[in-house]
């Protein structure tokens, strides 16, 4: 009986379909707390424009849109049909609305996804404050967006084991290019919104330490011309602000974050992969 399992899994992804989309909305109001932190420009702008920017992230009505185009690309493809052996008509027909359901939630999350990566780009278009760079707040920002990802990749793994479990079965050439295609698009929905981040942060701290080398250079110049307790303790200060800008990374997240999307992506692709190999060597 597939149906069980079917039914199991449609029942756990519209359960992440839904507690990703809650969950956005809910930590999308933490990205102002630290956009208004971190960015060099007019509170009240700022604010305005991130208000417009979430309310253009959960427009019912383009989410709607999204979530039918989807049920559209679904059946055009052909993947949402289904070798079910159902005894009963309305048994078949609950499963069939309750699929359409869930790829309809999946395509407004997919909306949402794309929206807030776009808002994410946008960040990287106003000036920073210099202290940014020393701030958490710029890790927090990263983080947060990793576990945008890390959602979203969860909900991509459950999709590939429900068309590998329900017929007709994806085949193991099928489900590589379905992993391996995903596998690219997250990597590239979690380092390129950030690049513009990565991109501005790099330019603030360079225009910083252009700055500060010359008053640098000044100060280890009176403390060798007068090597008195007061150069020395302002030596030692400024070469332990140069040494802290010197070791700043210039993106938003860690080695951390990246290394927990790739082996979340990665191992579903590596284990399918050997699959195809074992069957081709079989």
């Amino acid at each position: 009986m597939i149906h069980l399992p079917a039914f199991l899994i449609l029942s756990l992804l519209f359960a992440l379909e839904g507690i990703a989309i809650t969950w956005a909305h809910k930590r999308i109001f933490i990205f102002r707390d630290i956009i208004l932190e971190i960015i060099d420009s007019d509170h009240f702008m700022i604010a305005q424009k991130y208000q417009s920017q979430i309310n253009m992230i959960f427009n019912n009505k383009r989410m709607f849109l999204f979530g039918m185009f989807l049920i559209a690309i679904a059946h055009l493809s052909g993947i949402d049909y289904h070798e079910f052996s159902f005894h009963s008509a309305i048994t078949n027909s609950f499963i069939s609305l309750f699929y359409y359901i869930t790829v309809y939630i999946l395509g407004a999350g997919l909306y949402v996804m794309i929206m807030t990566a776009w808002g994410v780009h946008k960040i990287g278009h106003y000036p920073f404050h210099v202290s940014a760079l020393f701030s958490p707040a710029i890790q927090s920002l990263g983080i947060l967006y990793s576990k945008f990802t890390l959602l979203a990749s969860t909900v991509y793994i459950v999709w590939g084991l429900f068309h590998a479990i329900v017929p007709p079965r994806f085949s193991s050439q099928q489900l590589a290019i379905w992993f391996g295609f995903f596998a690219v698009m997250l990597l590239a929905y979690f380092v390129l919104p950030q690049y513009s981040i990565h991109k501005i942060m790099e330019r603030t701290k360079n225009e910083k330490a252009k700055v500060f080398t010359p008053m640098l250079r000044e100060a280890a110049l009176e403390a060798f011309q007068n090597p008195v307790d007061e150069n020395i303790s302002k030596l030692k200060i400024m070469l332990d602000i140069q040494h802290q800008l010197d070791k700043r990374s210039n993106w938003p997240f860690s080695f951390y974050e990246i290394l927990h999307i790739i082996l979340l992506i990665i191992i579903p692709l590596v284990v399918v992969s050997l699959e195809v190999l074992y069957g081709v060597e079989k």
